[in-house]
């Protein structure tokens, strides 16, 4: 009797369902190569990035961990990108390459690793379809966050090199895309001043005629410098730029998000419809406006998101003086 039981003990624990808990197969891999096959998708057609970066990626749902590594001869292919998946079952906690762990819980980031490389990690869309307080389609939003999150794996070089320079410079050690408003949000007149500000950048990118949305793109560009030219003076001058980057930063990753939700073969949404997705409730100001300027600029000069992902990076300011000087009409976005 003993012998039998551990020959069945032996036999379970040899079977593939023991031995793999965590298989990479089903929702999790579909979802996953479908993602980085509309990211090769948005690459080839708008961005042209000329080195494109292919980061170490950590996926989770309820119970698993997948960690997918760059490999030439992985089975998960997009593109130029190839991946080997490993998985494993976590106890509620996701480990990072640098030792810390996050909770197992719906979020997304990228992140540079110690040996120069870029890491990216996200909650699975069974995750993000639990949490009943989110209003917006599960499915729908984690397609969404990773367009965005995984566009900042391919900054690094680019505007990732601005962050950390402003860093070196005197901006706060902890800053992220919402310092500029942490520090200025609450002083008097300032959330008027951006309001009209991001109003002005969306009104821009929804006026028919092209000349009107120059006149329009010019107005928000003005509102902006007088807001800076306000506020951002003495001690906080630096705060100025770090305004320009991050909002170029988190437009390009919305606008990345936005592209996706108007493809008919990804979230099928009509532009008003895609813009009301990204914006949810406004709550992150450089990201709700950084999406209008985008919107704006892609009225203007449709080739802006390759000189956004370039190295050296053009920023939000340098694209609009861009687009406001060239008089030419604009051509039709290459397929």
């Amino acid at each position: 009797m003993i012998a039998a039981l551990l020959l069945s003990a032996a036999l379970t624990a040899a079977s593939p369902a023991a031995a793999s808990p965590c298989r990479f197969v089903g929702e999790p891999r579909t979802w996953t190569e479908q993602a980085l096959s509309a990211w090769d998708t948005l690459d080839h057609r708008r961005l042209r990035i000329s080195r494109p970066v292919t980061p170490v990626i950590t996926l989770f749902d309820a119970r698993c961990a997948y960690t997918l590594t760059p490999d030439p001869d992985g089975d998960i292919q997009a593109g130029s990108r190839r991946y080997s998946a490993l998985g494993a079952p976590h106890d509620g906690r996701i480990s990072l390459p640098d030792g810390a762990t996050v909770p197992a819980q719906r979020l997304a980031f990228a992140s540079p690793t110690s040996d120069g490389g870029m890491f990216f990690i996200m909650a699975l869309p069974s995750l993000w379809r639990a949490d009943r307080t989110e209003p917006r389609d599960g499915d729908r939003l984690s397609m969404v966050v990773f367009m965005h999150e995984f566009a900042h794996t391919q900054q690094a070089a680019g505007l990732g090199a601005r962050v950390d320079d402003l860093l070196a410079r005197g901006l706060p050690e902890d800053s992220d895309d919402d310092v500029v408003q942490d520090r200025f949000g609450d002083r008097p007149g300032y959330r008027p001043a951006y309001e009209v500000e991001r109003d002005l950048f969306y009104r821009a990118a929804s006026i028919a005629d092209v000349s009107d949305v120059r006149t329009a793109l010019a107005a928000a560009f003005r509102q902006m410098a007088e807001r800076r030219a306000r506020w951002f003076t003495g001690g906080d001058a630096l705060y100025g730029e770090a305004d320009d980057v991050f909002l170029t930063l988190e437009g390009t990753g919305n606008w990345a998000a936005w592209m996706w939700l108007t493809d008919p073969q990804g979230g099928g949404l009509l532009p008003d419809a895609a813009t009301a997705f990204v914006r949810g409730g406004g709550g992150h100001w450089s990201q709700d406006e950084g999406l209008g300027l985008m919107l704006a600029l892609d009225r203007l000069m449709p080739d802006w998101p390759e000189q956004a992902f370039a190295s050296p990076a053009a920023t939000g300011d340098q694209l609009i003086a861009r687009a406001l000087a060239d008089r030419t009409p604009p051509e039709r976005i290459r397929p």
